[in-house]
């Protein structure tokens, strides 16, 4: 019997029916595959999250392990003069740790200059020692004053922010005390060169800090023993340095050795020879990734006390554990 024209038969529909079923049952496996794949991707990242919120909280743990160690070698007896020979200047040795290793080591803050010295209310000899300091690292004496407008409220919110909101990114100047040096970058007349000669000589601390001669480096050394009458020279900061390892027990010996004789007048309150600000430095390597912390440590009427918090490392800050020799 033959079959109208036009018409499918049987076996035709039959074969339709299971190419319908093939591109159906390769939809599912394609929509099944992208279903396990987004699966594991998510469990990877969550994994991923996991992994790094737990490393982070070890090296936390890690870190205040670190800071306990630096209060108990600061709390040990110090009857002499702070040098770089003192007992907390001794830096940790790589120690082995579940995961890794960690490292530590100490430097004396009241060997810098401490920028929140030029705000409002401090000794006007801080102004004249920085500019001192600048002119020793071929910086503009200007930058004095840009400091102390950006640290005192009122300028920064007068005639002095127009500077800054002029500039092609603008911004408002800070008005209050630095809270880290690299905030130092913002002020005007600091570009990248000046910073990186400053900064390893400058610090952020909370006004009324001293130096301590022993520990100072030969910049500031050369602003301390000279004065606008009589400049010093490297080569004399350098003595006084004593390649890093000054032994200076009393104040005035120093001053002796300089062309000054005596202490100069509005520094004698200023400048000593022990030191109770400390920038602490963690190396911790975990899982084979270095993590660095820094805590900046204060110690007051025999307790330590730690003020500010970081992690990373800002590559002008970095091994600058010794002072810097131009």
């Amino acid at each position: 019997m033959l079959m109208p024209i036009g018409r499918a038969g049987p076996a035709s529909g039959a074969h339709r029916s299971r190419g319908v079923a093939l591109i159906v049952a390769l939809l599912v496996v394609a929509l099944a595959t992208i279903l396990v794949a987004a699966l594991l991707d998510r469990g990877e990242l969550a994994l991923a999250r996991t992994r790094n919120g737990l490393r982070a909280q070890q090296v936390e743990a890690y870190a205040q392990g670190i800071e306990a160690y630096a209060s108990q070698a600061l709390l040990l007896p110090r009857d002499g003069p702070d040098t770089t020979s003192s007992p907390w200047m001794q830096p940790l040795p790589p120690q082995q740790v579940p995961g890794g290793l960690i490292s530590a080591s100490m430097r004396d803050l009241n060997g810098c200059f401490n920028l929140n010295n030029l705000a409002p209310g401090q000794s006007l000899q801080w102004k004249a020692l920085f500019v001192r300091l600048l002119k020793a690292q071929s910086i503009a004496p200007s930058v004095a004053d840009a400091v102390e407008a950006w640290l005192d409220p009122e300028r920064a919110a007068g005639v002095d922010a127009n500077a800054y909101l002029g500039q092609p990114v603008p911004y408002r100047p800070h008005g209050g005390l630095f809270a880290h040096v690299s905030e130092l970058r913002l002020v005007r007349g600091i570009d990248a060169a000046a910073y990186a000669r400053l900064a390893p000589q400058v610090c952020a601390l909370p006004p009324g800090t001293r130096i301590n001669v022993n520990t100072a480096g030969v910049p500031l050394l050369q602003a301390l023993a000279g004065s606008g009458e009589v400049p010093a020279t490297v080569a004399l900061a350098q003595r006084l340095w004593q390649d890093g390892r000054a032994q200076w027990s009393r104040i005035d010996e120093f001053w002796q050795a300089t062309p000054l004789g005596n202490v100069p007048a509005g520094l004698a309150e200023l400048v000593g020879v022990n030191s109770d600000a400390f920038l602490l430095r963690g190396d911790i390597v975990l899982d084979g990734l270095p993590f660095t912390v820094f805590r900046v440590v204060l110690v007051q009427g025999g307790r330590v006390r730690v003020v500010q918090r970081s992690r990373g490392a800002d590559e002008a800050l970095v091994g600058r554990a010794l002072p810097d020799v131009r």
